[in-house]
């Protein structure tokens, strides 16, 4: 084995190999002795030289926890007003109420047009109605006159009046019974006919308010009067009329 090594050995050989283990060692102490611990100690334009350019951006990465809620900020100002909405959808029905109470009497309409219900007739107005009467049996006749709008006072004894078919027309009562009149603070009855009956007109025109027991009270109520006939023989009593009344 040795004698083949032998054989190998020459002088170019160990020269190469010396050679080769110097080299080593040399760099190895070079390697040593000149570490670069900082770029200062590297020439500024090697460094130039050695930077390279930017790289691309890489792609994102995962969206990370969310954070804490921060605090509240201050009010901001006040927005414009929106556009209108739809309509909501009608509530329930609500509950009745009370009954309110009464007003005070209307004022009275224009010429020519009804006067407010409820009220009293206005002071120089006028208003008419009719009057009848027709019984079959014995006792005295009546026949009512019923104010549709009641006086604003009672009317006494020479404020109210009977006119006869053929008593014609007075002061207060200017009229017929085709077109009654009355000046103002009485009441004028006309009469058309009346048959059956003692002088063909009333014993009394009654207040309506008060009982004929309590005796005759001549005159007419605010809402009106009653006039108490005869009975005369046996005709049968029949009459009927018109009336006005105005107030003062």
């Amino acid at each position: 084995m040795f004698s083949a090594i032998h054989k190998r050995l020459s002088y170019a050989n160990i020269a190469a190999t010396l050679a080769l283990v110097f080299a080593m060692t040399g760099g190895a102490y070079a390697a040593n002795k000149y570490l670069i611990t900082s770029t200062k100690q590297i020439s500024p334009k090697v460094l130039r030289a050695l930077k390279g350019n930017a790289g691309a951006n890489g792609a994102g990465g995962a969206q990370g926890a969310q954070g804490a809620a921060g605090s509240a900020g201050p009010q901001g100002p006040a927005g414009p007003q929106g556009p209108k909405g739809e309509p909501g959808a009608p509530g329930a029905p609500g509950k009745a109420g009370e009954n309110g109470k009464n007003g005070a009497p209307g004022a009275p309409g224009a010429e020519g047009s009804p006067w407010t219900l409820g009220g009293t007739l206005p002071s120089k107005k006028t208003e008419t109605g009719t009057w009848s009467f027709a019984v079959g049996k014995e006792g005295p006749v009546l026949a009512a006159v019923s104010f549709a709008l009641p006086l604003q006072k009672a009317l006494g004894a020479t404020e109210v009046h009977f006119i006869t078919v053929l008593g014609g027309k007075t002061t207060e009562c200017p009229g017929t019974s085709a077109k009654p009149e009355a000046l103002p603070g009485n009441l004028c009855v006309y009469q058309t006919l009346a048959s059956g009956v003692e002088n063909g007109e009333p014993l009394v025109i009654q207040d309506a308010s008060a009982p004929i027991t309590s005796g005759p009270k001549p005159g007419a109520a605010t809402t009106g009067s009653v006039m108490l006939f005869e009975k005369k023989g046996t005709e049968e009593p029949l009459g009927y009329g018109t009336w006005a009344v105005t107030e003062k």
